[in-house]
């Protein structure tokens, strides 16, 4: 069954993002979700529906530097269920979760920051009611939360339950997925030609 340490104050693309006040180059609305492959970014509409792999979900910290192409570094915790001490003060609690965004496509949930972190928060306590192994929740965007600070103010996503699925096949891996892990048998040795029967004038009697 699932379970989530909210804890004390990596990934293959493409990505899934929260943008809470639009991107800086204007192809991102504020309090949107998109799909960032490559250099493309394109907004998908969560309110339709998405499948969260919560069974391979990572939770931990991030520091980033802010610079453009540049990864940021990441500390992930031993589980979803224990959460670690921030490494230092530059630190942000993320999550990283493989997602099911229709049409057989998948992204990848990676990002850090209060609004991420709050939206799981939230999220987790429906997400304990995980039915058994194998079923996973599609969730849909139902609303935005504004979140004030001492400095600073962003937009949180309000994801919410709307029921649970069994695992989709694009979230599936390995021969569970229908993809053969093993090698291949090597192809048997072509047999050998028999010999040429000889013409009448080269038989021997």
């Amino acid at each position: 069954m699932f379970a989530f340490d909210t804890g004390s104050d990596g990934a293959s693309g493409p990505f899934m993002a929260w943008s809470a006040r639009g991107s800086q180059d204007g192809e991102i609305n504020s309090k949107t979700f998109y799909v960032r492959d490559g250099g493309t970014k394109t907004p998908i509409d969560v309110s339709k529906g998405v499948v969260l792999d919560i069974e391979a979900l990572k939770t931990g910290w991030q520091r980033s530097e802010g610079i453009a192409g540049v990864a940021p570094e990441w500390r992930w915790n031993p589980s979803p269920a224990q959460m670690m001490p921030a490494p230092g003060d530059d630190w942000k609690k993320g999550i990283s979760v493989r997602v099911a965004i229709g049409g057989g496509q998948v992204a990848t949930w990676e990002q850090a920051g209060a609004a991420t972190w709050q939206c799981i928060v939230k999220l987790a306590a429906q997400l304990k009611e995980q039915p058994g192994a194998g079923m996973l929740p599609l969730v849909k965007l139902t609303g935005t939360d504004a979140m004030q600070f001492k400095r600073g103010s962003t937009i949180a996503p309000i994801l919410e339950v709307v029921r649970w699925v069994p695992t989709p096949d694009c979230l599936k891996a390995g021969a569970v997925a229908g993809i053969a892990i093993e090698p291949a048998a090597p192809a048997p040795a072509p047999k050998a030609a028999p010999a040429p029967v000889p013409a009448d004038d080269d038989l021997e009697f």
